[in-house]
């Protein structure tokens, strides 16, 4: 099972979205902060920070041991798109968080509601060839066309 204590935290009474929710944030913490600091990067204009994308999520996971697990960044559109190692902690626990049809518009509900209203804005939330995650305040910039999947396809295997 993807997120082991979901069926515990249905249980005890919480809906199948916020059971499936919480425990996101409690079985996958390190790809779950990953996530959050992506987001955090997209809302910040490339004047207002002094740390370019990547960094800034280098800076959230090091207290947690998985700074060496983002690879690289590119700005996209309004929003930004980052890459982890699909082999590293990190990149697994980011694959189980946006890599379902159910799970990943979970975790764009959380950044647009007033739950997370340290982002300012509506975020959209993309995922791409094993893991790049694409955040953005425009739907645009967070699809994926078949050009950018053969693009982007580093090895067939992830």
């Amino acid at each position: 099972m993807s997120f082991p204590s979901a069926a515990k935290f249905l249980a005890e009474g919480l809906t199948p979205n916020e059971a499936l929710l919480k425990a996101m944030k409690e079985d996958t913490r390190l790809g779950w902060v990953a996530i959050m600091a992506v987001a955090e990067a997209a809302t910040l204009s490339q004047d207002e920070s002094d740390t370019c994308p990547c960094c800034h999520v280098k800076n959230r996971l090091a207290m947690l041991g998985g700074e060496q697990s983002v690879l690289r960044h590119e700005r996209r559109g309004a929003g930004v798109m980052i890459d982890f190692d699909p082999g590293s902690q990190v990149g697994g626990q980011i694959a189980r968080l946006l890599g379902t049809d159910a799970a990943r518009p979970i975790v764009s509900a959380y950044l647009a509601s007033q739950e997370c209203s340290r982002l300012e804005g509506l975020l959209h939330v993309g995922f791409a060839n094993c893991c790049k995650v694409m955040i953005s305040p425009n739907p645009d910039d967070v699809r994926c066309t078949a050009a950018d999947q053969i693009l982007w396809q580093s090895k067939i295997d992830c």
